[in-house]
């Protein structure tokens, strides 16, 4: 029975820190992938070779440092109590996917914990993002229900965490993370050119250990787009118009201080909307009118075009930010008013004819 229970002991002291183990992690074509191999025991290993197949891609020989060579990077984490080395593969290959030994060595002894490198089939599209100055911007990836999905953005040689799903609270700065039922949203407020570079989504597995990208997404900040204010009184019409570049096909309006997810309202496609018309002279203006306007109208509306291309973000050219107030109601009218004389009046009742002047003397008995 104390043979049995030892037995048992060993089993699962070795299935908690991999030792033997093999797990599998899913990657990307051009994306990145982050595994975790730990040790068996805390002993300070002499290196740690990170073998592909047959053939060591990189060793590890110092502690609590980076190393890199080529697209390959790998952290000896002698200082977590776990005792783990994390490997790092940037633009996956082909080639990449594959199985992975990280071997501890110390003197003529050696550990394992093994990795199985496979293609995920969830991989998404990258996407070239255009965000404008001041304005807001939601990036965006296809949701993974039961996974824990992440936002970073790279930082010289990492990606640095920004938000994910187990984040508490949800916000990070000017980061916001926000979901669907299907899909995986970080916006950006206020943006300016600090918030350009290269982010990512992706998810973690096996309780974190296990890392790996599914989207790129680029985002550009651009500084320049014309912009006006226009304030309003309810019942008034609007009229204003949009330059657009030339060889631009549908263009189209939209309401929200989100350009990337805003509401539309018409287009040239469809130059008619209740009370927004549009009127596109083919070359490079819109005119777009609103009539009999209401405080719900109150609001910022984009003048943007249609892509074609699903790589990219749709372009926007102009942004107009209404405000429309109640009219004001002329004041009710004034009673007149009539001058009152300060001095007291008396009333005197003349005497009857024939007897003015006369003294009456009144005696009752």
């Amino acid at each position: 029975m104390s043979t049995m229970r030892n037995f048992l002991l060993i089993f699962l002291s070795l299935m908690i820190t991999g030792w033997e183990a093999s797990s599998d992690v899913k990657g990307c074509t051009d994306g990145w992938v982050e595994f975790t191999c730990q040790h068996k025991t805390s002993q300070q290993y002499q290196r740690v070779d990170v073998v592909k197949g047959s053939k060591t891609i990189i060793q590890s020989t110092e502690n609590n440092v980076w190393q890199t060579e080529g697209r390959f990077s790998v952290y000896h984490d002698a200082a977590n109590r776990k005792l783990r080395v994390v490997v790092v593969i940037k633009q996956l290959q082909r080639g990449d996917f594959e199985n992975y030994t990280c071997t501890f060595i110390l003197h003529q002894k050696s550990d394992c914990d093994k990795v199985n490198l496979k293609v995920d089939d969830g991989c998404q599209t990258p996407f070239h993002q255009t965000a404008y100055r001041t304005a807001n911007t939601t990036i965006s990836c296809d949701k993974r229900k039961s996974e824990v999905m992440f936002f970073c953005k790279e930082n010289g040689s990492i990606c640095e965490d920004i938000l994910s799903t187990k984040s508490s609270p949800k916000s990070n700065g000017s980061f916001t993370l926000t979901e669907t039922s299907s899909s995986f949203n970080m916006s950006i407020s206020n943006v300016s050119s600090e918030h350009a570079g290269v982010y990512w989504c992706g998810v973690e597995t096996n309780k974190g250990r296990n890392r790996a990208a599914l989207r790129k997404i680029q985002l550009e900040v651009k500084h320049t787009f014309t912009n006006f204010t226009k304030s309003l009184t309810v019942g008034q019409n609007l009229t204003y118009w949009c330059k657009y570049p030339e060889g631009t096909t549908i263009k189209f309006i939209c309401k929200g201080e989100d350009p990337s997810i805003c509401k539309p309202i018409v287009s040239t496609a469809q130059s008619n909307a209740g009370k927004f018309s549009m009127m596109d002279d083919k070359v490079k203006n819109i005119t777009i009118t609103v009539r009999n306007v209401t405080t719900e109208d109150t609001g910022t509306y984009w003048c943007g075009a249609e892509r074609n291309d699903p790589k990219q973000s749709n372009p926007f050219f102009h942004r107009l930010m209404m405000i429309v107030v109640p009219a004001t109601k002329p004041p009710r009218p004034t009673p007149p008013t009539f001058p009152v004389s300060s001095t007291k009046s008396t009333t005197t009742t003349p005497a009857p004819a024939g007897r003015r002047g006369k003294r009456w003397n009144v005696c009752c008995r």
